[in-house]
């Protein structure tokens, strides 16, 4: 799952960055070195999948993302082409077989769509390599109504880690599970404080934050903890527009971050799980350890699916107000299906209160439109500034 970096290495990395750097770019790699020591990797699809459970397992989480703008042959046999980009490309690498030697993927909610097509494909026999599937089907509405459901499904998903570990996991394996996904959100929400801070380009800040999605949690840590130690603020950003960015699809890739920093911007955050809202808070000391992971996963897990729309936005109404964010950014590429219903109103939301947005209609994960994003960025910044 590689993609070429060099055009993201910044001009002075140090060693820990560069780890960082390796990591998000090969993202399968740390999945590879624990199958080579014996150790299990679980796969899970989409961020609202527990990755306490599988580390109480004594196993590797590791999310998988999609390749956006690369070719889906496999998909291209099976699904129409009305299907996102995103899950095209997620089945397309699950039926490759890259996940072979997995123990279990498991999938959230927001991919079912993407279950059943692979579910079919097996019943098929047309995916000999595909894992064990799990279907973790977390309801995202913050409604009382649905905590019983809810709950009983985090339940089966600890019953099924059960019985992939063949053994119990105990409320002393979850809390300590629990201590090392804490120690990693603390750590990447003082990364979050030095971007406000306009101590790094928001394209390092992406793949230092993103890179925690493949990597064990106590490497991750300490690799995180030393990058920020070595991280000498540029003094050259400060003179930056300051840019929030609101995408329509997971940025799993930092094509848009480079075209708008190319472009003489800085990205100081966006509402995405890829970058500001990664870390979010630190799951709760709430009776049971299963019951404040249930609840940090049910109610402080950002994903396009939350409701009401209140919950949904409130992280960015607070945000793009902000006096230190200078123009709010709404990416929407061809393949949104969801953010276009809601960009009216929240455009007229930020101009009511006297910011300048920019509406991104072209494609970041393609070349041609990475220029046009650039082209169109340098031109609105020169009215910004």
């Amino acid at each position: 799952m590689s993609v070429a970096s060099s055009e993201f290495r910044p001009a002075a990395a140090g060693a820990a960055f560069e780890t960082l750097q390796y990591h998000y770019f090969e993202r399968l790699a740390a999945a590879s070195e624990a199958h080579t020591r014996g150790v299990g990797v679980v796969g899970m699809v989409g961020n609202t999948v527990p990755s306490e459970l599988v580390l109480a397992t004594g196993r590797l989480a590791v999310l998988i993302a999609a390749e956006m703008g690369r070719p889906t042959p496999n998909a291209d046999i099976y699904m129409e082409p009305v299907i996102a980009p995103e899950t095209r490309s997620l089945f397309d690498i699950a039926v490759s077989g890259r996940f072979e030697a997995f123990d279990l993927l498991v999938l959230s909610r927001p991919y079912a769509q993407l279950f059943y097509y692979l579910k079919e494909v097996l019943r098929l026999g047309r995916a000999p390599k595909l894992p064990p599937l799990y279907m973790y089907d977390l309801m995202q509405s913050q409604r009382e109504a649905v905590r019983a459901y809810n709950w009983g499904r985090t339940r089966a998903l600890l019953e099924r880690f059960e019985r992939l570990a063949g053994a119990q996991l105990t409320d002393t394996q979850l809390r300590a599970a629990t201590a090392l996904t804490n120690r990693v959100r603390k750590l990447q929400r003082e990364l979050l404080d030095r971007r406000w801070r306009r101590e790094l380009l928001g394209v390092d800040a992406l793949q230092a934050l993103g890179a925690g999605y493949f990597m064990p949690p106590d490497r991750y840590a300490d690799t995180l903890s030393a990058f920020l130690t070595e991280l000498q603020p540029n003094p050259a950003l400060s003179a930056r527009p300051r840019l929030l960015v609101l995408p329509s699809e997971p940025l799993s890739h930092p094509h848009l971050h480079h075209a708008l920093e190319s472009a003489g911007a800085l990205v100081i955050a966006e509402d995405d799980a890829w970058g500001s809202r990664a870390p979010g808070s630190d799951v709760p000391p709430t009776g049971s350890a299963l019951e404040g992971i249930f609840l940090k996963y049910w109610l402080d897990t950002p994903t396009a699916n939350v409701y009401p729309a209140e919950a949904r936005e409130s992280w960015f109404s607070a945000h793009a107000l902000r006096d230190d964010v200078d123009g709010v950014v709404f990416y929407l590429p061809p393949s949104d299906h969801q953010l276009g219903w809601d960009y009216p109103r929240l455009k007229a939301f930020v101009d009511a209160h006297g910011k300048p947005t920019l509406l991104i209609r072209d494609d970041a994960a393609q070349p041609a439109g990475r220029v046009a994003i650039t082209d169109q960025v340098h031109a609105w910044l020169e009215v910004l500034r």
